[in-house]
């Protein structure tokens, strides 16, 4: 019996697998750090992944899953999310999976301290608030944000604490 095979297409990097590699390439640069440098501290960390490959995944002719993306970041001394987004809060950013948004809410989302596209209303905005904190942060580790407070906040005056204090661009 024969059946009809969709044809695989190539497994090519989205946006946020291209800002991987080029920040991948600005802070190995910033640091002083040759691929065959990083290689040798990659292996040393248990994550061995040669100075071609690195070059590879700088060019973006090879992927980075989660394990490599974590040894990265080990190695350069970064939190993961530095290499996930580009290294400004202006302006707007495409992430993979979400599309175009304002680049500080990208970082603010990737850092656990504010879900994307937070509602208006204050009711709304508790309860979107609490199961996100439940959900981004482990126990013992305490939200960015008090609930309350930020509730109380968009009650009075129509806006969050963060976008009192910052200009925030246009959607």
């Amino acid at each position: 019996m024969a059946t009809s095979r969709t044809p695989r297409r190539p497994n090519t990097l989205g946006p946020t697998g291209l800002q991987v590699a080029a920040n991948i390439r600005r802070i190995r640069q910033l640091r002083g750090l040759s691929t065959t440098e990083m290689a040798r501290r990659l292996t040393e960390r248990g994550r061995p992944i040669t100075a071609v490959a690195i070059t590879n995944v700088e060019h973006g002719r090879r992927r980075v899953d989660v394990d490599d993306l974590v040894a990265f970041a080990a190695v350069l001394d970064v939190s993961p999310s530095a290499l996930l987004l580009p290294p400004t809060a202006v302006g707007r950013v495409e992430v993979t999976g979400v599309g175009v948004v304002a680049a500080h809410d990208a970082w603010r989302w990737l850092d656990g301290q504010w879900p994307l596209g937070a509602p208006r209303d204050p009711e709304q905005l508790r309860r979107r608030l609490m199961d996100f904190f439940l959900m981004s942060r482990p126990e013992g580790i305490p939200p960015y944000h008090d609930v309350d407070r930020v509730v109380e906040w968009m009650r009075s005056f129509g806006e969050t604490p963060f976008e009192r204090d910052n200009e925030v661009p246009p959607e």
